[in-house]
């Protein structure tokens, strides 16, 4: 059965006339530091006809407050605005996807672990600024003898006892059984293309007592098109809308212009959120204490525990050293709990929820000690094993993140003017100039242009291959389809970042090298001397250049390396540092990876691992000379 409303006929403008109750909810996955002008006109739409935004950092809160995103939602708040976290509830983990936890757990449990922990995240980051939950990536199914509506339901409990007032969302994007119609506030059965909504909609079978209770979402809708998708939304029922004529991969990462939403805004009346309490626990008898609880497993950010049921049981709430970190069904008797601190030891105990929500007694404590990381570092071992055309590049991450990108890069800093690129910093004011990115499965090429004017790449990135990336424990393998005979894929970054404190691991280091040196480094012919003269290096492993003249009371040659030039200017190759000696061989490899790997193209030096450096530089009176072509 479909609600059925009576149609407003267009007016003068072309849009709908209102209609009573309608309102519209915006998916505004939009960076407030790329479009703030959005995120302004966000705001100030019209409370009562746009109430609902919803607010993505990171796939989520990430773990550290934001403060482009804090600053819009503090503002949306302010202006009455219901700011709702989005978090990700991965179909439970039991979709085709298989989606898996951020600890890469499929266990219901632990889905609901992560689920419960990036809810109180939000309200720990953003405070009362926020105003309840998306919950995204929703199982339709009612599960044997409703086992995922009931999940759903607990953890809408979970989420309005710990923080109440909040207002919840849960979003299949697809038609839901009628189980579902109490498990949230609202849920959004349609998230698909306009063509889809006019041809291939497929309603629920059933009907809600509230129409407020059904949200759809259209995206690549044209502007000509918002009065008819406006109307048809209110035929089928749907007391929120959210239309964007943005397309897939991310349709809700830019906002249409202003006429196109005063169009929709034209086409609703308005009205209020309904915003039901949190269900009550019943009122059953007092639980059983809880025994045998025991640490199945930790890791450097994790522990997996598991205990014996309890008597008569609600739920199960989970402790470390006195804090809850999880509430889950009294049909889960394990679960894992991340975001412990590594290096640490916490103390576990786990109470039964009884009647009324009263607490039965407290389990055995148990003791978690996290491992250390090594030398305090979250991505470790990684390495290239480059082939012709193909390369393996393999990286542990140690501790889990919402995204985990690899990038391949060719020098440090980039040329704006012959090759944009994308650059990665690895201190604050130096960077290395990428050219590829995969992320996930996919193999980027940058295809950037700098604007006129501006000192900021653009973020533009051209799909160009697949790439096979598999994760076992700890280790990201990507196999690449780009090899030696086309690019030097020895050269990489791993980037870690969301849920940890974010990390850009370099191979080789680009902090070793330094492209900077005598302001005369322009001069013409340069690169030619400073080719020449490595050229003419003795060419053997003997210590035959030193920084000194005299090493351990030994009397050496002062000669620090070899230069060629003009007799008055020229350029120099040479060796650095206090009491340094160093080959002609080891010279002249540290020179070709100045240039290759530090992509120094005229002057440079390299910090070895000896504490010595080889540098090219401009220098004066250079007395080695002849005519080079």
């Amino acid at each position: 059965m479909i609600t059925t409303v009576t149609p407003f006929a267009p007016n003068a403008t072309g849009c709908l006339s209102a209609v009573q109750g309608q309102q519209i909810a915006v998916a505004s996955y939009i960076n407030p530091l790329k479009d703030p002008a959005a995120w302004d006109r966000l705001i100030d739409y019209d409370v009562s006809k746009m109430p609902i935004l919803v607010a993505n950092v990171l796939n989520g809160p990430d773990s550290t407050v934001d403060s482009s995103w804090q600053g819009v939602i503090q503002r949306a708040s302010s202006a009455g605005k219901t700011v709702l976290g989005y978090v990700r509830t991965g179909y439970l983990g039991v979709s085709d996807q298989i989606f898996q936890t951020r600890l890469g757990s499929g266990n219901l449990a632990d889905w609901t672990a992560q689920i419960e922990e990036d809810v109180d995240r939000w309200y720990k980051l953003y405070g009362d600024s926020i105003g309840g939950i998306f919950f995204d990536e929703g199982w339709p199914e009612c599960g044997v003898n409703n086992e995922y509506v009931d999940l759903y339901k607990y953890i809408n409990a979970y989420t309005k006892r710990a923080h109440p007032g909040a207002y919840t969302v849960l979003n299949p994007g697809s038609p839901m059984a009628s189980c579902f119609e109490d498990t949230m506030d609202t849920l959004l059965t349609f998230e698909q293309s306009y063509d889809s909504y006019i041809n291939s909609y497929t309603p629920n079978d059933w009907t809600p007592n509230d129409p407020r209770k059904l949200w759809h979402t259209v995206y690549n809708v044209s502007e000509s098109s918002v009065s008819e998708v406006v109307e048809l939304a209110k035929e089928r029922g749907a007391g929120f809308l959210h239309l964007t004529d943005d397309r897939l991969p991310n349709p809700y990462d830019t906002l249409p212009a202003d006429s196109y939403i005063q169009c929709m805004m034209d086409g609703v009346d308005g009205g209020s959120l309904s915003n039901a309490d949190a269900a009550a626990w019943e009122l059953d008898g007092a639980a059983g204490a809880v025994t045998d609880l025991t640490v199945v497993a930790s890791d450097y950010s994790w522990a997996k525990l598991s205990w014996a049921a309890a008597s008569n049981v609600q739920g199960y709430h989970v402790y470390a050293d006195g804090r809850l970190v999880v509430s889950v069904p009294s049909s889960m008797t394990e679960v894992t709990i991340g975001s412990l601190a590594s290096g640490t030891s916490y103390t576990i105990y786990v109470s039964a929820v009884g009647g009324g929500g009263r607490l039965g007694s407290s389990s055995n404590q148990v003791t978690v000690a996290t491992k250390q990381l090594p030398g305090g570092k979250t991505v470790t071992n990684y390495k290239s094993s480059p082939q012709e055309n193909s390369t393996v590049i393999e990286a542990d991450v140690l501790v889990p993140y919402s995204s985990v990108r690899l990038y391949i890069w060719d020098s440090i800093e980039c040329d704006f003017d012959e090759d944009p690129g994308w650059g990665v910093n690895f201190n604050v004011d130096d960077y290395v100039c990428t050219h590829y990115m995969v992320d996930g499965s996919t193999l980027y090429r940058y295809d950037g242009v700098l604007p006129k004017g501006s000192t900021a790449s653009p973020w533009s990135w051209e799909a160009i291959d697949t790439v096979n990336l598999n994760i076992w424990g700890y280790t990201y393998t990507w196999t690449l389809p780009l090899g030696a005979s086309t690019v030097d894929t020895t050269k990489f970054v791993v980037q870690a970042q969301g849920y940890n404190p974010m990390i850009n691991v370099f191979e080789p280091d680009p902090s070793d090298y330094d492209c900077e040196g005598s302001s005369m480094c322009t001069t013409p012919d340069l690169l030619k001397w400073c080719d020449h003269a490595v050229s003419y290096l003795f060419r053997d492993d003997d210590l035959n250049y030193h920084s000194t003249e005299v090493i351990e009371d030994s009397l050496y040659s002062t000669q620090s390396g070899d230069c060629w030039g003009d007799l008055t200017q020229g350029c120099g190759v040479f060796i650095q540092g206090q009491n340094c000696s160093i080959s002609g061989n080891d010279m002249w490899n540290d020179y070709q990876n100045i240039r290759t790997i530090g992509g120094c193209k005229k002057c440079g030096s390299y910090q070895r691992k000896d504490g010595c450096r080889v540098t090219i530089d401009y220098v004066y009176q250079c007395d080695n000379h002849q005519d080079l072509p």
